[in-house]
């Protein structure tokens, strides 16, 4: 019997080239209505300006982009510089393989280097995915935000969740 190794992926930063492949696992996240308020796709002129450049990573599996993860910061008040919002995509047909646990992994540990020291996130309660990715991660629930925003005209809530470096 022949046992093979799982194909490995390769977490490296991500570049202007990458919009195309990054703008589509966003779009589909945005459609699937579990990841984002968001629902219009933007360029790459307004994603570059609103992401941390040293902070932006994709996950590639056999030269195919197939995850994004990148840090925004979280307020523009000077006394909050150190915190910083987390965003976690993964590819449909790549969901399940630990990407977005690697991508997550990476992100943090970029995080920590460069000096920043708190990371959050809001995530909808349904996507329950996304909740056990943070808390393997390493990141604890510190509020529940009941009617936060409206996606699609309906109210929605979100879980706060955050994690110390």
């Amino acid at each position: 019997m022949l046992v093979t190794a799982p194909p490995t992926v390769a977490i490296r930063t991500l570049i202007p080239e990458d919009w195309s492949a990054v703008a589509d696992i966003y779009w589909d996240g945005m459609r699937n209505g579990l990841a984002t308020f968001e629902t219009e796709q933007p360029s790459w002129e307004a994603w570059d300006a609103a992401h941390l450049p040293g902070h932006r990573l994709v996950a590639e599996l056999f030269d195919e982009v197939v995850g994004w993860a990148a840090l925004s910061p979280a307020s523009k008040r000077r006394c909050y510089s150190g915190v910083v919002e987390n965003s976690v995509y993964v590819a449909r047909q790549a969901q399940g393989r630990g990407i977005g646990r690697e991508l997550l992994a990476a992100l943090v540990d970029g995080a920590r280097a460069a000096g920043l020291w708190m990371i959050q996130t809001s995530i909808f309660p349904e996507n329950r995915a996304s909740l056990a990715l943070h808390e393997r991660c390493g990141f604890r629930v510190v509020g529940f935000r009941e009617r936060i925003a409206k996606r699609d005209g309906i109210w929605r809530d979100t879980i706060f969740l955050e994690k110390r470096l």
